[in-house]
């Protein structure tokens, strides 16, 4: 799972599951790189993407769908300026992750209109707990989800910038390799991790 929304969202929502299974224990890889799950022995993987999952002989749930935004320090909106459309990002420095959202391209949507902007990425980290530091820090604008960037905004650290304007969500997605039909403790995760991110 990607370590951050891991952290986050799925580890907390695991001591319930674990609480109703005693027997069952959980070995769990925190990664924001895609792993080989048949060669790796991986029965279950937690996955985030924008729009649905690219083809693949793995079966798949979708499990949440989680509010994206564009965060930035107070610093660095004190010293640049913030943006209060989409194309004014051009004039900013834009925080890029590598292939978590699979493009550079940022779609935002009001009252019915699309406007896509390429972030003009000055700084590419490949993960999200390095784009988050990043952003804190005042090195620019950054794309995160509302779980994962949750305890910064709370704390002042980070803000909310274009606020009128929607982001496509971020898919959560449970990926496992026996095909169609997942073993019973995978569909009992499943279930229990579609009911619990959905509450958060």
């Amino acid at each position: 799972m990607p370590v951050l929304y891991g952290s986050r969202a799925v580890v907390p929502a695991l001591a319930t599951f674990l609480a109703r299974h005693p027997g069952l224990r959980i070995e769990i890889t925190m990664s924001d790189a895609r792993q080989n799950l048949v060669t790796d022995g991986v029965d279950i993987a937690i996955r985030l993407g924008v729009g649905p999952l690219a083809d693949s002989t793995f079966g798949a749930r979708r499990l949440a769908a989680v509010e994206r935004l564009v965060v930035a320090a107070p610093a660095y909106l004190s010293s640049r300026g913030t943006p209060v459309n989409p194309a004014e990002l051009a004039q900013h420095d834009c925080i890029v992750q590598h292939g978590l959202f699979g493009r550079e391209s940022w779609r935002f949507t009001r009252d019915g209109t699309v406007t896509s902007v390429d972030a003009p990425a000055r700084l590419w980290i490949n993960s999200a707990p390095g784009i988050l530091a990043a952003a804190v820090a005042g090195m620019g604008m950054a794309l995160a989800t509302r779980v994962m960037a949750g305890d910064e905004l709370r704390a002042g650290q980070l803000i909310q910038v274009l606020e009128p304007y929607r982001l496509d969500p971020a898919e959560v997605y449970a990926v496992f390799p026996a095909g169609p039909k997942p073993s019973a403790k995978v569909r009992a995760i499943m279930d229990h991790l579609g009911a619990s991110l959905n509450r958060g």
